[in-house]
């Protein structure tokens, strides 16, 4: 969803995807595929964690299990946006006065996850989407930070009050649904839904598992996509159900072979450098083109990021871990 999302700005320059994007035409503009994809992202990302800290012996052993799951791939991903822009881009090279001090902001960007290296004048000139060499990694660094929220949590022991934090999600939510219906952002949307994520795990055991609730919410979902800004107000909650009732459902489970190949981490830190170079011939510059083109490359990408740096770095967490943990 995230790769055909950014298709369309790539294809056709800044705000292709609110202009173009089927869903965000849908929506009358209030969600994309890609906002719906990493909303969900969060709100799963917020209930995996939240057992990753409730399995885990001590700050510690979580602390490195984050930091094995999150840094590896990105700094290699940083690598390989830098050394793309760095033999594609004569713009950027001609931009770059002093090698050096780029060297120190990617090496910055590497220690703090932001990218402010990879977002430079010069980058991809050429392309209807230039400067950013890949658009999608800035939610890196609020995945982390919403990593520190659970630590936070955990230290202070509120995850054994979880009326609480139902509490503080809920506070959150009424929040960021002001912020909505008064045009501004007062609440981030990744945390609204990292939070729902949280209070889902704690919660696990008063929510209804139930086929008839999944579809009442995809079909408040369909009505309200038709109404500003209805849609971007009920999707933490609704979209969350059914993303979670089709992830739990017996007759649905085909996690198997993801069991042992997780691409998602590494589809989502090189769909955007791909498409980028594929932008680059001006032939193929049609959203529809640049998504079928990028998916293969990409997934090939993930696979080797998989099995060449997530997954040796993720077996080191055997030796921190017990009973498992996510």
């Amino acid at each position: 969803m995230v790769i055909f999302s950014h298709s369309f700005p790539v294809a056709l320059g800044p705000g292709g995807d609110t202009r173009e994007e089927p869903l965000s035409t849908w929506t009358h503009r209030q969600e994309s595929s890609g906002g719906v994809a990493v909303d969900l992202f969060f709100l799963i990302s917020g209930l995996l964690v939240t057992a990753s800290w409730l399995r885990s012996r001590s700050m510690q052993d979580y602390f490195m299990k984050r930091v094995l799951r999150i840094y590896p791939g990105f700094i290699v991903a940083m690598g390989f946006s830098a050394a793309l822009i760095w033999a594609f881009c004569p713009e950027f090279r001609a931009a770059v006065v002093h090698p050096v001090n780029w060297l120190l902001l990617l090496l910055r960007d590497l220690l703090l996850l932001t990218t402010d290296s990879i977002y430079y004048r010069g980058i991809f000139a050429g392309n209807p989407f230039p400067i950013m060499a890949n658009a999608s990694l800035w939610t890196i660094s609020v995945e982390f930070f919403c990593y520190s929220i659970v630590l936070v949590i955990g230290l202070f022991g509120l995850f054994k009050r979880r009326f609480l934090i139902f509490l503080a999600a809920l506070l959150g939510y009424a929040v960021y649904v002001l912020g909505l219906f008064h045009g501004i952002s007062q609440f981030d949307e990744c945390l609204i839904c990292f939070l729902t994520g949280v209070t889902i795990w704690l919660w696990q055991d008063k929510i209804p598992f139930s086929k008839l609730i999944a579809c009442g919410c995809l079909v408040f979902l369909l009505v309200t996509s038709q109404f500003r800004p209805w849609f971007s107000v009920v999707f933490p909650i609704a979209g969350g159900y059914c993303i979670l009732w089709l992830a739990y459902e017996p007759k649905l489970i085909l996690s198997s072979w993801a069991e042992k190949t997780d691409l998602s981490y590494g589809t989502y830190l090189y769909a955007f450098p791909v498409q980028q170079m594929l932008a680059m011939n001006a032939t193929l510059r049609h959203p529809l083109a640049i998504f079928i083109l990028a998916v293969p490359v990409t997934l090939l990408f993930a696979w080797l990021s998989w099995n060449l740096v997530e997954k040796r770095f993720l077996a080191l967490k055997s030796n921190t871990r017990k009973g498992g943990s996510p």
